[in-house]
């Protein structure tokens, strides 16, 4: 669905009409909000590093994407000449261990051998797309949301949500909200089951305590 015809959904059913730009504040708020459930999952690939003395130090400023990541997930080591790897996560406290690890600006590699230089594949979660508007062009970008496109509705509910919120409508805020947390929670069971499966006993074991079922 078109951000386009999200805005102009959420307008007819909230029966609230903003700037464009207000209604994109709230379509990025729910980007962040929808962020850590999407779990999209992108690869940087093929990145030189300088090794020295079995250690070497990616700066996460240096690479706008990972930058911005939401998680990094794994990193995969190729030495000059060999062959890829991928290396374990360290506890930041293992300091002799082979692996990597990391803290909010850098990700750490040590325990590596005499080569003086490699390329790292990272793959993370990325950090949903804030969308922007250009007036002159009456372009949006980008010009629909990254999920899937059966959970578009979720924004529509979400700025709904926000809009009645805002204009202090209680009843008709509580049902958007609701309709909106329903969404999200099927949302994030159907996008935990396809990217992190080990995971999904454990969210059927959540919705069994929420529902009261044995």
């Amino acid at each position: 669905m078109l951000i386009s015809k999200i805005i102009e959904i959420a307008e007819a059913q909230s029966d609230e009409t903003y700037e464009i730009e207000e209604w994109l504040d709230l379509y990025n708020m729910c980007q962040d909000d929808l962020t850590p459930v999407a779990k999209m999952i992108d690869t940087k690939p093929r990145i030189e590093i300088d090794v020295a003395f079995g250690a070497a130090v990616l700066e996460l400023s240096e690479d706008e994407d990972l930058a911005a990541s939401h998680r990094i997930l794994d990193v995969y080591y190729t030495p000059a000449g060999g062959d890829r790897i991928k290396l374990r996560r360290l506890d930041y406290e293992d300091t002799l261990s082979k692996g990597w690890k990391m803290d909010t600006t850098s990700i750490y590699l040590q325990g590596l051998e005499d080569e003086e230089s490699g390329l790292l594949d990272v793959s993370y979660y990325k950090r949903l797309t804030h969308c922007v508007y250009d007036a002159d062009k009456q372009e949006f970008t980008p010009e629909s949301p990254e999920i899937p496109e059966e959970y578009h509705p979720l924004y529509i509910s979400y700025l709904c949500y926000k809009s009645q919120q805002r204009e202090e409508e209680p009843n008709d805020e509580d049902r958007f909200h609701q309709e909106y947390q329903t969404g999200k929670e099927i949302f994030t069971i159907a996008r935990t089951v396809q990217i992190e499966p080990w995971k999904a006993k454990y969210l059927g074991q959540q919705t069994q305590a929420k529902t009261g079922g044995e």
